[in-house]
């Protein structure tokens, strides 16, 4: 207990004098990843090939391996104003990690959201299997701890993004979702909005039984972090508590399963603010003396990034900062840590 505490309070220290993220001084490259002779549910045509921009910091060499955020967008966006607006570069140059930015066709959404609703997707094929396969493919490319890599998503990103945390759960040391909803909330288009608008139907149990079964003997453990602002109007804030749930479910099924009993969660709240920033909630979960589930509830934001740049839409400057947020929950979980740098 008293070691956890010192921890707490080593990291919140830490996050008041750290030196703030300045303009990005690595490299970003811009590619395109295809996945064709693979069997998908889309037409051949879009199925198979996604671009990406690929961010290396500045410390950046082959000579070690990196951890690496995957970031992927919302509706209206694309790789580029998403790493705009979440400022997440200038931070993977000061805390050493590479950012993978996937990008969605026209062809594929007209809209360019992710297509996060469709069946092959929350079965781990699909858009899914081709964003698994890109960032499978980018992490041996260029020298990535494969069990440092850690997933992000907003809106439809993030329900997308739950998606492979769940199918493809061995890929990833943990999740964040921002403005997102539970796992499979929708099967069609039509279902999707109905689900944004009021929440999945399903019960969280069944919804986080479901998520165990296509994550069990991938993973012990899905750490994740949901991120929602209480004003929000595109993406009913009842689906933060819903995703929260789901994972929740899911952990402690795969507690049970790979110790044999209960991992007895248990579940800690804080109201916080920043300065001239939003009043938001903490809700923590912990399995085994470790957070696993964090949730936070951001009073004032709306369908917005929080605290990202004010020169894009969907991003609101007030805080808190999402992203140093969920940099400081994968930090929980391997994302600074530096002890498997050196090649084998």
């Amino acid at each position: 207990m008293i070691t956890r505490i010192l921890k707490a309070i080593g990291r919140t220290l830490a996050s008041w004098f750290r030196p703030a993220p300045r303009e990005p001084r690595g490299k970003l490259y811009k590619g395109s990843h295809s996945a064709f002779g693979r069997t998908f549910a889309l037409v051949q045509l879009t199925a198979g090939r996604r671009p990406y921009l690929l961010y290396l910091p500045k410390n950046y060499t082959t000579d070690r391996h990196w951890p690496m955020v995957v970031m992927l967008h919302g509706c209206r966006q694309d790789a580029g104003s998403f790493g705009g607006l979440t400022r997440m570069n200038g931070i993977a140059d000061r805390d050493n990690f590479l950012v993978l930015y996937p990008e969605q066709r026209r062809l594929a959404n007209s809209m360019r959201c992710w297509n996060w609703f469709s069946r092959s997707a929350q079965t781990g094929a699909g858009e899914a299997a081709i964003l698994a396969d890109m960032i499978r493919s980018l992490a041996a490319e260029h020298h990535v701890d494969t069990k440092r890599i850690y997933i992000v998503g907003l809106s439809a990103g993030a329900a997308m993004a739950n998606n492979l945390a769940v199918c493809h759960a061995d890929l990833f040391a943990a999740c964040a979702l921002h403005s997102g909803l539970a796992f499979g909330a929708a099967g069609s288009s039509h279902s999707a909005l109905k689900a944004m608008q009021q929440g999945a139907r399903s019960e969280a149990h069944e919804v986080g039984k479901r998520a165990f079964v296509l994550s069990r003997g991938k993973t012990d453990l899905m750490p994740a972090m949901v991120i929602h602002g209480e004003q929000d109007e595109v993406v009913n804030p009842v689906n933060a508590g819903q995703t929260a749930s789901q994972f929740a479910v899911m952990n402690e099924l795969l507690t049970e399963e790979e110790q044999g009993q209960s991992g007895e969660p248990r579940e800690r709240s804080s109201i916080n603010r920043v300065n001239s920033g939003y009043q938001y909630e903490v809700t923590d979960v912990e399995y085994g003396g470790r957070v696993v589930i964090r949730k936070v509830m951001v009073a004032g934001l709306g369908h917005a990034w929080s605290g990202g740049s004010g020169n894009y839409h969907f991003s609101d400057p007030r805080g808190p900062n999402a992203s140093e947020l969920i940099c400081d929950f994968f930090a929980e979980h391997g994302l600074r840590d530096s002890t498997t740098t050196t090649r084998p």
